[in-house]
């Protein structure tokens, strides 16, 4: 069977981006795929005209990708096929024109490779993230090993994702989620990467900057600062950042030899 990968991008007031997102899909990739565009309750332009379901009311990020994954349950139900893979994107990504197939060299590479989770498509130098240290392309070409990704263009392998339960829901901004299922990931003794032969450009808080959100950056910084605190840190304890993105890198956990 081929590697079916479901394509799972999130919509709120940027219809625009999305579309973009959709039509370079659309023209660009070549390894099989569904799209499934979740409009996440856009209140102030319409939906982006891809959408394949829409929610009543803005539920944030991590219910978005939820939804997605919730309708690729339903397409593996209809056709009795199962989704090798997950792409789990953001409307602040952008493909960069003329760089080719943004999904195959990921599938293949994620293929290959048994023992990787995540393989994430490698950031342009003009991108702006806190995650940009592990994520920017560094010019080689190829895959390397990280420990922390963004859900910015990441595919996941699905089995992996689907046997620790995907996303924790209550973390709704979707602090913490990445981190949490990074650190499970290596807890579990599985890969993390980057590939620098697939690029994609993120821009943070432009839908801030359009006046789209509803709130300001800075408000929904605390926000989800402060969600992420009640949530992680009775489960991880204080230090549960640390804990979570750095913790095995730093004591080689397990025996582990790092090299990121």
């Amino acid at each position: 069977m081929e590697h079916k990968t479901a394509i799972i991008i999130p919509n709120y007031n940027m219809p625009e981006r999305t579309d973009a997102l959709v039509e370079y899909i659309l023209e660009h990739a070549k390894a099989p795929y569904d799209l499934f565009v979740v409009d996440n309750g856009s209140d102030l332009v319409e939906p982006s005209k891809y959408s394949s379901v829409c929610i009543r009311e803005n539920r944030q990020t991590t219910f978005g990708w939820l939804t997605g994954l919730k309708e690729a349950d339903f397409m593996e139900d209809q056709t009795g096929e199962l989704y090798f893979a997950y792409m789990v994107m953001i409307t602040s990504a952008e493909f960069v024109e003329g760089s080719g197939d943004p999904l195959t060299p990921l599938v293949e590479f994620l293929a290959a490779n048994r023992n990787a989770a995540v393989v994430h498509a490698a950031l342009t130098k003009d991108s702006t993230t806190a995650l940009a240290a592990q994520m920017m392309d560094r010019g080689s070409g190829q895959p390397r090993r990280t420990y922390l990704i963004d859900n910015i263009a990441a595919l996941w392998r699905a089995n992996y994702l689907n046997s620790i339960g995907r996303f924790r829901e209550e973390l709704t901004m979707g602090w913490g989620v990445l981190p949490e299922v990074c650190w499970e990931a290596r807890r579990d003794r599985k890969t993390i990467w980057i590939h620098e032969g697939t690029l994609i450009k993120k821009v943070s808080n432009i839908g801030y900057s359009m006046g789209r959100m509803n709130m300001t950056a800075e408000e929904r910084i605390k926000l989800a600062s402060e969600e992420a605190q009640k949530i992680l840190e009775p489960i991880y304890g204080p230090d549960y950042n640390e804990k979570l993105g750095h913790e095995w890198v730093k004591h080689g956990a397990n025996g582990w030899e790092c090299d990121y």
